[in-house]
């Protein structure tokens, strides 16, 4: 009985773990917002795990080496350079499964651009920018 008790404790804390893990990118990707203050995070914090899966696979260049920065050491510095200073400049204009969010970003944080983003599955993806 006792040893019933064990595995079912374990059972019960690997299914919440997987649960907040598939919270946790749902989080992530759960709105164009949440997925530009993910790429502001990564270059503050310097946590570029989540970054290679918010970049959607036919994603333009510049949205592919944003993805790469989580492999690519090299990269970090520059990536942090230019989005630490990060932030979504006005509401995103979603249309269906398409969203355009305009963000200010650049050593200053004073550069203007827009990062296109495309839903797949429920969840949102950077596409180009």
């Amino acid at each position: 009985m006792k040893k019933t008790t064990v595995v079912l404790s374990i059972l019960a804390s690997l299914a919440f773990t997987g649960c907040s893990e598939g919270s946790k990118k749902a989080d992530h990707q759960n709105s164009p917002e949440a997925v530009a203050e993910t790429i502001f995070k990564a270059a503050k914090t310097g946590d570029y795990e989540a970054l290679p899966a918010i970049v959607d696979k036919d994603a333009d260049s510049d949205s592919k080496r944003i993805a790469a920065v989580a492999s690519d050491p090299a990269a970090q510095a520059e990536f942090k350079k230019y989005f630490e200073k990060g932030k979504l400049n006005g509401e995103p204009m979603i249309e269906g499964d398409k969203a355009s969010v305009k963000i200010l970003f650049g050593p200053e944080g004073d550069r203007e651009e827009t990062f296109e983003m495309v839903k797949r599955d429920g969840h949102w993806y950077l596409k180009s920018f």
